[in-house]
């Protein structure tokens, strides 16, 4: 999920607790699912009682992210010549 003006430091807590992390490095090797930015939104405007079920639901509803290399369909690596 890209952050959007709107998420207060509370649900960012709320996330980090939960293990959520900024994309901090450029050779990052985790997975990534994209969450839309309708639930981007349900998940900054819901209650803190129900953070945790809109959560689930974005989660459920999220796309898998390529990774820079496979989206371009080569894995092979350049070779010294």
């Amino acid at each position: 999920m890209t952050v959007q003006a709107g998420m207060t430091q509370d649900l960012w807590n709320f996330l980090q607790i939960l293990g959520w992390r900024e994309v901090t490095f450029k050779g990052d090797r985790r997975r990534y699912r994209d969450i839309s930015t309708d639930w981007a939104n349900q998940l900054i405007d819901a209650a803190p009682e129900r953070r945790q079920e809109v959560l689930e639901r974005a989660i459920a509803a999220a796309v898998a992210r390529a990774r820079p290399n496979e989206a371009s369909g080569s894995n092979s690596r350049p070779r010294a010549s």
